[in-house]
């Protein structure tokens, strides 16, 4: 499971959130997929989940576990 509870990612130098307050839920086996017009965060979140980027605020877990706290590389490796 893939869990985002209230993340935000605000740019070094930019004053409007790229994500605000995301709470998501993505259980094992389901898709998800997200839509939405250039800019509106679909990048970021994928790139605050595999931590080739950091969120501001809130926390990321995948199976229980917070990605803040875990290896990069192993994490890229077990995402699939």
């Amino acid at each position: 499971m893939i869990e985002l509870n209230d993340v935000t990612k605000i740019y070094d130098g930019q004053t409007v959130p790229a994500v605000e307050s995301l709470d998501l839920k993505i259980s094992k086996g389901e898709t998800c997929v997200f839509v939405g017009p250039s800019g509106c965060g679909k990048s970021t979140i994928l790139r605050m989940i595999n931590r080739m980027i950091e969120q501001t605020t809130g926390t990321i877990t995948i199976n229980g576990e917070e990605v803040r706290g875990t290896d990069p590389d192993r994490l890229r490796m077990n995402i699939g």
